[in-house]
């Protein structure tokens, strides 16, 4: 399972009105055992939407929080030119326009994982292409 950067967020500071317990419960399992991973664009995300200072983002220094998260098992996926073209390409076919949404679908893709994410554009496309398996977050 692949999670979308506001699930991790979510996750991380256990907000269960986003995330259910049962999925809570899942991802937590899933890290434990390594099999839960977010792209390396999601450490970015993070780090950029702590620097702007958003009300909405209470973490301890990113830095410091990733490490912490891949040491607990969470697997981080690099970017490849493959993924980085591929989600290029993915805007040509239809997929919005945020780079980094591009880069988390087209890294799912490339590993043939479910994606995590409340990004309803995300869902729709997925749904409209059955290219992509999401996962309920409730």
């Amino acid at each position: 399972m692949i999670l979308d950067t506001n699930v991790l967020l979510w996750s991380v500071v256990g907000d269960t009105s986003k995330i259910s317990l049962e999925v809570q419960a899942e991802i937590d399992a899933r890290v434990s055992v390594g099999n839960a991973a977010v792209s390396a664009i999601t450490f970015w995300e993070m780090r950029h939407a702590r620097r702007k200072n958003n009300p909405a983002v209470k973490l301890p220094p990113i830095a410091g929080l990733r490490q912490d998260l891949l040491r607990s098992g969470l697997r981080e996926i690099p970017l490849t030119g493959d993924v980085l073209i591929d989600g290029i390409e993915l805007a040509d076919s239809g997929f919005h326009d945020d780079p980094m949404d591009q880069m988390i679908v087209a890294t799912a893709l490339s590993e043939n994982l479910p994606l995590a994410t409340a990004d309803r554009r995300i869902q729709a496309w997925a749904n409209q292409t059955g290219r992509l398996e999401i996962v309920p977050l409730r």
